[in-house]
């Protein structure tokens, strides 16, 4: 496309006009898009990582509402069987408490057990313990050391790397992750010291243990535990522990028991030699 002199309106054939010697103006080019750079800061290779980092942050929400959904099914399915309301409140009456005392639970936890006492959740009896506040700060400390460990373990797990493949597997690991989470769950305990609590359903049914484990094996990081009554099974990051024995159906409340697959299924041997 032929150019013209913006002055004397001749024809150009190079940078002046042969006319009237006025400079030629180039054409606007459009500016070339920017190259995308990482925020300031951040060197170029931690985009890549940024973006494994949501996912495995969108990854662990996912398992965490997995998990609370899990916990809820169970409470109802244990209730609808009993006809019992969900809410857990503390009695005058009951002999739940008989199946494990302040003394063998503080030998497990290694913490100062203060008090029990006998709650009903719906219909299900059961037993709650309560500690202070010390106690609980030396149970995050345990909580940081797991996490500590479980993170030196994970990071020699191919699965575990941020340069995986497929960080989908991370989903595998939430036993990884007790230490972490009950970490952070420690930072602000019961209002109450609840430091522990267990109900037992009597009427639950060996039969109803199948479909139950078959539908709670949708949930990442339910696990099956052996040695522990006829059946047992943990919930992710270590949440609770499910011990079937006889008929009977224990859900032991470990939010706040670190190490919750050893410390848990210790809990529950004394509780079932107590039968």
């Amino acid at each position: 496309m032929a150019e013209f002199c913006t002055n004397c309106g001749a024809p150009l054939a190079g940078a002046f006009c042969g006319r009237c010697g006025q400079r030629a103006h180039a054409q606007d080019t459009p500016a070339q898009p920017a190259a995308s750079q990482p925020p300031a800061g951040l060197p170029k290779s931690s985009a890549p990582l940024l973006i494994i980092g949501g996912i495995v942050l969108v990854m662990f929400l996912a398992a965490l509402g997995a998990t609370l959904f899990g916990v809820h099914w169970l409470k109802s399915k244990v209730s609808s069987l009993t006809g019992g309301a969900l809410g857990q409140t503390e009695v005058t009456q009951g002999d739940a408490c008989r199946l494990l005392s302040p003394a063998e639970l503080q030998q497990v936890l290694g913490v100062t057990v203060e008090r029990s006492a006998e709650i009903m959740e719906g219909n299900e009896p059961g037993c709650a313990y309560y500690t202070n506040p010390a106690a609980f700060a030396d149970l995050q400390k345990v909580a940081v050391e797991q996490a500590r460990r479980d993170s030196e373990k994970a990071s020699k797990d191919p699965a575990m790397n941020p340069k995986s493949d497929n960080p989908l597997e991370l989903l595998k690991h939430t036993r990884e992750m007790e230490g972490i989470v009950k970490g952070f769950g420690l930072t602000q305990p019961d209002k109450d010291g609840k430091v522990f609590a267990f109900t037992v359903d009597r009427k639950f049914g060996s039969k109803n243990w199948a479909p139950l484990r078959a539908t709670m094996s949708v949930v990442p990081g339910f696990d099956e535990i052996s040695g522990v009554g006829d059946r047992a099974m943990i919930g992710s990051f270590g949440h609770a522990l499910y011990v079937l024995k006889g008929d009977s159906v224990f859900h032991l409340d470990t939010m706040y028991v670190p190490e919750a697959r050893t410390r848990g299924s210790d809990i529950a041997r004394k509780m079932i030699s107590h039968l």
